[in-house]
């Protein structure tokens, strides 16, 4: 069987289990009573969007996670470096989500992990990955740029960078998180290219193609639950594990940049937040757009939340296609 066929069957097993064992997570979820408690307290008509969403339980991330971790495994995932590091990735940022959403159940003021430990552990992971894959055969070092084909040497500038890409990654989707199905979608997409790049790549990259197709099986999976309306929420724990698992797969597949191409609604998601703090602290508390992430804006302006997550989803699709029409065999 070749690649495409072997990723195929690794995306159903993974799409069926999850289905499978999706459903018994969710009672258990909801029976514990794991439901995130209302936030935007400055924001009413927000607050009351979130008022909506209160009985459905959180955390689905732990079956999107431990499925799509188990299935790659089974699946060879771990028959190289690059497999363990994604390993690494996507369990160590899944554990700090886990803890988060944990924390938020201590009461009704909890306000979860500070943010600090979750970007030291982010770090954390990216400076694994920078060192790990530092002056290796494959040259992961070499940065190649978007369009141009060239090929930049970072050195050890390799290493901060990997960990700019790990964290930012792992923020922008916990970020866009917000909306039924929103994040979820949008990282099958991006995942799928990933997917479709490893197997153009050399043996060491096609490992990461069990790791791609079982992730995006997972998601798929976890779509029909968390479709709109949805019946469980991914939750920090999988927002950041599979924020990490694109981190981790742009940097192993030398697609780092082209992140702001295929990933750009997470992109837009984090920098309409980055932009809302600015303006805030810098021009009187004056506001750029009506709440954020990018998201809500447009759900605030009008827009039902069923068609604003379906276009997100086309935007996504468009970049993805954009990226693999302008990217050769890396």
């Amino acid at each position: 069987m070749n690649s495409l066929g072997e990723a195929a069957v690794v995306f159903l097993v993974s799409a069926g289990l999850c289905l499978i064992v999706g459903r018994i997570v969710i009672r258990w979820l909801a029976r514990a009573q794991c439901v995130a408690p209302t936030r935007y307290e400055d924001c009413p008509p927000l607050q009351a969007y979130q008022q909506t969403k209160h009985k459905t339980p959180t955390m689905g991330g732990l079956f999107v996670l431990g499925v799509g971790v188990l299935v790659a495994v089974l699946a060879g995932g771990l028959t190289h470096r690059e497999g363990w590091l994604m390993l690494g990735a996507v369990v160590g940022l899944g554990v700090v989500g886990l803890l988060d959403d944990c924390l938020k159940f201590q009461g009704p003021n909890a306000v979860g992990l500070r943010s600090l430990p979750k970007l030291l552990v982010a770090f954390a992971v990216g400076a694994g990955i920078g060192v790990a894959t530092l002056s290796q055969p494959q040259h992961y070092s070499e940065l190649v740029i978007p369009w141009l084909q060239q090929r930049v040497e970072l050195g050890w500038v390799w290493v901060p960078f990997a960990m700019l890409v790990i964290a930012g990654c792992a923020h922008a989707v916990n970020l866009t998180d917000g909306m039924d199905g929103l994040a979820t979608g949008c990282v099958a997409t991006v995942l799928s290219v990933f997917g479709l790049w490893a197997m153009s790549g050399d043996s060491q990259n096609r490992v990461l193609i069990p790791w791609c197709a079982s992730l995006v099986g997972a998601c798929v999976g976890f779509l029909w639950f968390n479709s709109f309306p949805a019946s469980v929420f991914l939750g920090d724990v999988g927002a950041l594990g599979l924020g990490a698992a694109i981190g981790a797969m742009s940097l192993l597949t030398h697609s780092a940049l082209w992140l702001l191409i295929i990933g750009g609604v997470f992109v837009a998601e984090a920098l309409s937040v980055m932009l809302q703090v600015a303006s805030y602290k810098w021009r009187g508390k004056r506001r750029i757009f009506r709440v954020a992430p990018l998201h809500h804006h447009f759900h605030l302006g009008g827009l039902s939340e069923p068609k604003l997550i379906v276009r997100f989803w086309i935007v996504g699709l468009l970049l993805a296609v954009l990226g693999l029409t302008t990217m050769e065999r890396l």
